[in-house]
Parts: structure tokens; C-alpha cells; sequence
């Protein structure tokens, strides 16, 4: 009878032990699947952000979503193979950044075959993962390009350089920053290289060294056209008061001696001859942009000597706003280009020389704001920097490309 009664438990037991196996096996199949799933995100979701990023740098160029998806595929994601989508909205479709253009959304999904799961039906599962990237105001606002050369930055003589923002110099060499002299620099400070530090030079805080180099942070900003003469090998001499007219100056603009001249909104093309002023010359001017090109004649630098007193501001708002003096990329010069203003000038605007060097001597830019990007900067002289973009429309033209989703 006993006997009877312990076989009968036992073959309840082995139905049990079946089971329990076949859902041990199950959770851990389905455990299986799950991580397979997740680390397939995970590679998706840095695809996607990856994308993103490279979507946005191309905003300004129209070559968003071919650049996105490019992207997509070099993370092993490619658009159409293997049942992979690559969805790129410029603006976002959805969230916070909805129907901004200037971010772009990528998401990026594709079915993850699983394993385990087929024995509940599930074959597959699809995976997806978002990102959205876009353009930020940076905080920088001094840039040297140039990415080896030695002195890229230059700071002579007597001089006090306060920055508001930050100084990036984008060379790698061990002397890409030389300080010559009783110099005093106070501004964050970035270098791919290092420094150099000759005299009584006290800076502050202490550069950090060995960055990664940013590259030009106003390669978005399109050139304005050029189009037929409206002056040729203008010219002004003696003591005058004159207005200036935008358009294109062919062969460049030059003043000499005692003129006071008030150049009006717009944008002034040096087609060839750069602009040279000398003496004690007065220059003004608001909603300004000088983009100095060659075509007409041969490239010519932007120089201003002498005693000036200038007061140049950049446009508000437009296509080239906040963008003051324009270097045209397509010039490689080691002619140089050099503004000197007396110590209650101002230049609200970017000075942007990104293939030639620039040398900037004073100013007074306090309430203001003043970018420089160059291929190499020189500064003799005090010079305040500061960053106060209240008067424009969308903030420091500065920009960087930043995920934000």
C-alpha cells in the first residue's frame, strides 16, 4: 500500500519537473533574446545619434538627409538593406524641437530576429532608436585655424587681452600660443598644441592643452554673390565727409587723410584691391558686412592704419548676420590683413579671416560683442573681447553642432 502511494507521487512529480524545466528554458531563452535586443539598441541609438550630428553639420549646405544616412551606413546601418530604415526629418517630425529647421531627427529601425521567442510566436521584434541633433550658440569667440603653425596666437608687447569667452587655437605644434613681452591674458583657453611664454606674462586660468581642434566654427555661413561693378578703384583723399553706398567695389575701396565716411546698411563686395585706410580717418557704420574676394583684380588685404576711430557693427539679423568682415575662403594669402582702431573703438561683428592671417590692434568693444576666427591672429595692444549678442536676432553667430534629443 505504501509502496503504492510512493509511485503514484513520483509520477505526479516528473510532470512538475518537466514543466518546470521547459519554463526555466523559456525565461532563459527569453533572457537571451531580451539582451540581444537591448544591445542591438544600444548599437542603433549610437547609429542614430552619430547620423544625427552629421545631418545637422549639413543644414546649411542642403545635403542633410544624404549625410545623415551616409552616416547611418558607415555605423553599419544602411537605408533599404536588410529590412533597415533610416527615417531623417529636417525639421523633427515630433518633440520638443518640432518644426525647427535647424535640427534634424534621425530614427533609425530594423527587425531583430530572435531565438528563443519563436516558441510563443514571436519571431521577430522590431527595433528602434532616435536622435535629434542640431545648432547651438557656442561660447567661444576667438578661433585660430591654422592647424601646425607656430604662433598661431601672438600676443606682443605691453598688452592687457581680456576675453569675455573662450580662445580656441586649433594648431598642434609646441609654440601654437606665444606671449612676448609685459603681457596679461585673461580668458578660458583652449590649445591642440602647446604654449609659449617669454617676459613678465601672467595668464589666466591656465590654457588647457592638448584639446581636440574645432575647426572653423563659421564654415556654415555662405558667401554673398558677386555681381557686375558699381564702383571701380574707389578713392578718397583729403578732408571729407562722404555716405557710402552697398555694392560691389571693383578693385577695392582706399581713403587717405582727415575723411569721416559713414558707410550705410548693407553688404560691401571688394571685388579685388582689399580696402585700404590711412590717416586720421573716421569710419562708421551700422548693419555692415565687407566681404573681401578677388575677380576683378588681385586679392588685396583689409588695412587700416593710423589713428583710426571706428565704429562698425555687423547686421542683426539676415544671412550674414553678426558677420562683420568676410574673408573669402577660396584666398590662401600669407599677406595678412590688419586693423588698427584707437582705444574708443569698437567692432561689433566677426572679423572672419579663415585662410589669411589677421593682426587686430585695440579696441573698446565693452557693451558690445567682437569675434575673431582667423588662419593665424596677432594682437598688439589692449583688447577687450566681450560676448553680449542682445542686439541679434538668433545670438552669437558662433555655432556647434550639438545632439539635444
Amino acid at each position: 500500500m505504501n509502496r503504492l502511494h510512493v509511485k503514484s507521487q513520483t509520477g505526479q512529480i516528473w510532470p512538475l519537473v518537466a514543466a518546470a524545466i521547459v519554463v526555466i528554458l523559456a525565461s532563459a531563452g527569453m533572457a537571451v533574446d531580451l539582451g540581444l535586443l537591448q544591445l542591438e539598441r544600444h548599437k542603433m541609438q549610437s547609429a542614430a545619434d552619430s547620423a544625427a550630428l552629421a545631418g545637422a553639420a549639413e543644414i546649411n549646405y542642403g545635403d542633410v538627409t544624404t549625410s545623415a544616412r551616409a552616416d547611418a551606413a558607415s555605423n553599419g546601418y544602411t537605408d533599404g538593406r536588410s529590412s533597415v530604415t533610416v527615417t531623417v526629418n529636417n525639421p523633427p517630425a515630433a518633440g520638443q524641437y518640432l518644426a525647427n529647421a535647424k535640427y534634424v531627427e534621425v530614427i533609425v529601425s530594423k527587425p531583430q530576429k530572435t531565438y528563443f521567442l519563436p516558441v510563443l510566436g514571436i519571431t521577430s521584434i522590431n527595433v528602434a532608436a532616435r536622435a535629434v541633433a542640431g545648432q547651438a550658440n557656442n561660447t567661444g569667440c576667438l578661433y585660430a585655424l591654422d592647424p601646425a603653425a607656430s604662433g598661431a596666437v601672438l600676443i606682443n608687447g605691453n598688452a592687457t587681452v581680456s576675453s569675455a569667452c573662450g580662445l580656441i587655437v586649433d594648431s598642434t605644434s609646441s609654440s601654437a600660443m606665444i606671449l612676448n613681452g609685459n603681457i596679461t591674458l585673461n580668458a578660458t583657453t583652449g590649445i591642440a598644441g602647446n604654449y609659449t611664454k617669454n617676459g613678465n606674462v601672467t595668464v589666466n586660468p591656465t590654457p588647457k592643452t592638448g584639446i581636440i581642434a574645432t575647426g572653423d566654427p563659421l564654415a556654415y555661413v555662405n558667401p554673398p554673390s558677386v555681381g557686375s561693378c558699381d564702383y571701380t578703384n574707389y578713392s578718397l583723399n583729403g578732408n571729407k565727409t562722404v555716405t557710402l553706398s552697398p555694392g560691389v567695389y571693383c578693385g577695392g575701396i582706399s581713403i587717405n587723410g582727415n575723411v569721416n565716411a559713414t558707410f550705410s546698411a548693407g553688404t560691401y563686395i571688394l571685388n579685388g584691391g582689399g580696402m585700404t585706410i590711412n590717416g586720421n580717418t573716421t569710419l562708421s557704420g551700422s548693419g555692415v558686412t565687407f566681404y573681401n574676394t578677388k575677380g576683378y583684380s588681385s586679392y588685396g588685404a583689409i588695412t587700416i592704419n593710423g589713428n583710426a576711430q571706428v565704429n562698425l557693427s555687423a547686421p542683426t539679423s539676415g544671412p550674414l548676420e553678426g558677420i562683420l568682415f568676410y574673408q573669402d575662403r577660396s584666398v590662401t594669402s600669407s599677406s595678412g590683413s590688419i586693423l588698427n582702431g584707437n582705444s574708443s573703438s569698437t567692432w561689433d561683428g566677426a572679423l572672419y579671416f579663415p585662410t589669411t592671417p589677421l593682426t587686430f590692434n585695440g579696441n573698446s568693444s565693452i557693451s558690445g560683442y567682437t569675434i575673431l576666427v582667423a588662419d593665424k591672429i596677432t594682437i598688439n595692444g589692449n583688447s577687450w573681447v566681450n560676448n553680449n549678442y542682445s542686439s541679434l536676432a538668433d545670438g552669437s553667430p558662433i555655432r556647434s553642432v550639438v545632439l539635444a534629443e
